[in-house]
């Protein structure tokens, strides 16, 4: 079994990482954390995807069960999960695969691209947040698929019990931008690198 990660990661946080290394350890698994260098449903990144990727790799380097994927910034075009998704059932042919992803995303599952084909190729695991329940569709569809993801390559749906930790990455860059204090929200080396680069600046999201 092997776990999927995806996001814009702009920047990469604490959060991240604390409901990626949880969901390694509910699953038993590596979680691959996939960069979505060019992402279909939300306005640009404010940093590059050449940016957000050395970020990722700082991030990731001093947790071994994660692992940073780079298969969307190679890849041309939209980053969509279904894409993602294909190419790593073809390389990995039976083998169970979970996509990690937010119930706030999941209720929206009907408009993603190929709803029905993402879950043909993986298993869904459902990360809470505070203030949001499965509901409307997701509800209905949850209901029909439960657990036994180990037995099964695609299909199932899992709910974590950890709640994702109540910061985002738009919190970040806004702190950044005010100049506050946000070193408690990132590693270590993901802080040094943006104030090294001056990433998120007030002066540089004007410009």
């Amino acid at each position: 079994m092997i776990g999927f990660f995806g996001g814009t990661f702009d920047p990469i946080h604490n959060g991240h990482l604390c409901v990626a290394r949880a969901a390694a350890a509910a699953l038993g698994c590596k979680v691959r954390m996939v960069l979505s260098a060019r992402p279909p449903h939300r306005r640009p990144p404010c940093a590059t995807a050449s940016q957000r990727w050395a970020l990722l790799r700082l991030a990731c380097a001093a947790h071994p069960e994660l692992v940073p994927d780079a298969s969307e910034l190679r890849r041309k075009g939209p980053s969509y999960t279904v894409d993602t998704l294909k190419a790593a059932r073809s390389r990995r042919g039976a083998e169970p695969l979970c996509w990690i992803v937010g119930v706030d995303a999941f209720n929206d599952i009907h408009s993603w691209r190929r709803w029905r084909a993402v879950l043909s190729l993986a298993h869904l695991v459902l990360l809470p947040r505070v203030g949001t329940e499965i509901r409307g569709p997701g509800l209905r569809l949850r209901r029909r698929r439960r657990g036994g993801l180990s037995k099964t390559a695609a299909g199932g749906i899992l709910l974590l019990e950890r709640e994702t930790p109540p910061v985002s990455a738009s919190a970040v860059r806004r702190g950044i931008a005010a100049g506050a204090e946000i070193g408690h929200l990132l590693p270590n080396s993901v802080h040094a690198y943006i104030r090294r680069h001056g990433l998120y600046s007030r002066r540089l999201q004007e410009a």
